[in-house]
Parts: structure tokens; sequence; C-alpha cells
């Protein structure tokens, strides 16, 4: 397919490959956390990598991406090896999930600039599911007006002012947890603390917090591209 995953090479041996260069990180001579963190890790990495290489092609049947095209991009390859790093270290099923989006979002997008790419990627290597949770909900937070507006009637929380909104709209975790996840989010620049009307009419009901145009970017490139087509 590329040089990332040569067709010449079969599964087991590349899987194996990815997994040495991942456990090689673990300081010679400790063969007892090798034995412990690699199992997991070839696991992870061979099912990770066989379904973006099972969407890749499926993406080439519908004449969404050239696969022929895709291997002469340097680009690409260099930045998937980063991302099965990044995928490598985390057992989280959504966000691998989202490394997969993001993958095959570089695909099918190949007019966006690759240092733009290394700054999403960045950011999105750090992130957790709440953390995109939080991302969305400020980009987009009508889906939630019906709980916001019931939030506006209670006292207002000086020291959580998101995570008492956050809290209240997701219905799980506390304010401190929330706020601390937005501060993280937020530190970003990919939303900001600006108020965001959710309904003109009606200027009581609102969130404390905006998008911004990097954070469109991110989320764009953590979307399921086959819900796209």
């Amino acid at each position: 397919m590329n040089d990332v995953f040569p067709t010449v090479e079969p599964a087991s041996d590349k899987i194996y490959r990815l997994t040495e260069a991942v456990a090689s990180l673990v300081p010679a001579g400790t063969t007892l956390l090798q034995s412990i963190v690699t199992p997991p890790i070839q696991k992870r990495l061979e099912k990770w990598i066989n379904k973006v290489e099972e969407r890749l092609l499926f993406l080439h049947q519908t004449n969404r991406i050239d696969l022929e095209e895709l291997s002469k991009r340097e680009d690409f390859s260099a930045i998937i090896l980063r991302i099965i790093h990044i995928a490598a270290a985390t057992s989280q099923k959504e966000q691998l999930e989202y490394l997969q989006n993001f993958a095959l979002n570089v695909a099918l997008k190949p007019d966006i600039a690759e240092d733009e790419l290394y700054i999403i990627l960045d950011i999105i290597s750090s992130y957790t599911p709440s953390h995109v949770k939080v991302l969305k909900f400020y980009h987009d937070p009508k889906p939630y007006f019906t709980r916001i507006a019931e939030i506006r009637k209670y006292p207002k929380s000086e020291q959580f002012v998101q995570g008492q909104e956050l809290a209240h709209a997701f219905e799980q975790g506390t304010p401190y947890y929330w706020q601390n996840v937005f501060y993280l989010v937020a530190s970003k620049n990919v939303i900001t603390n600006h108020k965001t009307l959710l309904n003109e009419a009606s200027p009581d009901i609102y969130v404390n917090g905006r998008g911004t145009e990097i954070g469109s970017r991110v989320i764009a490139m953590l979307e399921d591209p086959d819900r796209a087509s």
C-alpha cells in the first residue's frame, strides 16, 4: 500500500516490527516491564492497523482516494508513523477511533498543510474522550439547549463557571472535574471563555465558552469520514 504498510510484508511481521520500535522506548535491561507492556501493545496495534487498512481500502474502492497516489505522499507516510506511536500509547477505545478518523482524513485531504496536520495531531495526542467532548460542546452547544436552560435557574458558581454547566449538560462528573478539563482544552486555543448565545431570542440561555477556527479544524479531522460519504 505504501512505505509504512508495505504490501509485501506479512501482517504479523509488520506488527512485530512496529511493536519492537515502541517497546524499544522501555530502557534496556527492564525485561520484566517489556514482557508486561509488549503483548497488549502488539494486540492493540494489530487491531488498529488492520482497521485503518480496511477503511483505507473501502475509500479506495468507493473512489474517494487512490492508494497508488497515496503511496507517493511522503507527508502521509511520515504522519501515519506518528499516529501509530500515539495509538500504541493509549488503550481508550474512543481515542483510538479518533486516531483512525484522523489518519483517514489525512488521506482524504491532501491540500491541508503538513504543519497544520502536525499542530492538530499534537493537540489531539494529549486529548482524552472528555477533552473532545468539551471541545465539541462549545463548538455546538445547541443540542444541550434544554439542559443549559435549566441550569440558568440555579445560583451561579463563580469558581466553576464552565464546570457547572458542563456537569449539568453531560449529567455526569463534578463541576471541579469538568472545570479542569475545560482549562486543559482551552490551553490549546481551540475554545475560549467568551459567551455563546444558544438562541438570539433568549439572551439568558448561553454557555460560557466559544469555539475557535483551529478548534473547528481539529473537530473536522476527528469526524468519521465514512459518515460523510
